[in-house]
């Protein structure tokens, strides 16, 4: 049953998420424990808005992005419990879902925000969030924002020597989905070994754990080499091509 759920959720948020991992049981569990609508929860690097399904319509705009753009809320669906699962007979009838009252929208949260300003919009009409009680009354406007605090993030170690004893290699880039991979003198420049894995969206990291030394390195990106740019400690061959050096005490 919870297959079930989970792929029909995977259907319905798909759209909202790039850095939370949607695929992880966690998310889902995060899901389906909301039994009324409530206060913005927080789940990594998403919030999570619930509102009563008894509106026909509602959506949700940001005051980062002017409000110029209003997504949509869904239907949370929550699969039917294994005694109201049973047909005329008493036998396990096909698992289903159940509307449970509840709207809900997904959306993960610029790396660069700490706080959300935002409005809802209830069959048409604006209004702050009834379910939080953390507004800001906007003197400008005149209109009152809701609040969503996100909690500090920390931001990945830059390359180079690491406390547990490695290396920390991450890549930012305007895209998702990439192929990323490292190679150096440590693992004989092979460049399919060490793949960065996308941790959030557009960033792509990898810990590699390595004995004190210098180590030099190149990234690969879709099988193209290149540097790290983000690192200016670098070596120079002969022929001009360079490569990156990371110290590890």
């Amino acid at each position: 049953m919870k297959a079930l759920s989970f792929f029909t959720l995977l259907l319905l948020i798909a759209g909202n998420l790039f850095a939370v991992d949607i695929e992880s049981y966690d998310f889902i569990d995060k899901l389906l424990s909301i039994e009324t609508p409530q206060a913005p929860q927080i789940f990594e690097d998403a919030v999570i808005f619930t509102v009563s399904g008894s509106y026909k319509k509602v959506g949700i705009a940001f005051s980062h992005e002017g409000f110029s753009k209003i997504y949509p809320f869904k239907k949370l669906l929550v699969p039917v419990s294994d005694i109201q699962n049973l047909d005329e007979n008493g036998k396990n009838a096909p698992e289903t879902l159940r509307d449970s009252g509840i709207l809900f929208f997904v959306y993960t949260v610029p790396p660069t925000l700490k706080n959300l300003e935002y409005r809802l919009v209830f069959d048409g009409l604006w209004s702050s969030d009834p379910y939080n009680p953390l507004r800001k009354f906007n003197t400008n406007t005149g209109i009152e924002h809701s609040i969503a605090h996100v909690p500090p993030r920390p931001e990945p170690a830059p390359n180079g020597a690491e406390p547990f004893g490695g290396v920390v290699f991450s890549y930012r880039s305007e895209n998702s989905g990439e192929y990323v991979t490292v190679a150096g003198d440590f693992n004989s420049w092979d460049p399919f070994m060490y793949e960065l894995k996308e941790t959030r969206r557009g960033l792509y990291t990898l810990a590699v754990p390595l004995p004190p030394g210098t180590w030099r390195y190149v990234y690969y990106r879709n099988g193209e080499k290149f540097i790290d740019y983000s690192n200016a400690a670098r070596e120079y061959a002969k022929d001009g091509s360079a490569v990156n050096v990371a110290v590890v005490q």
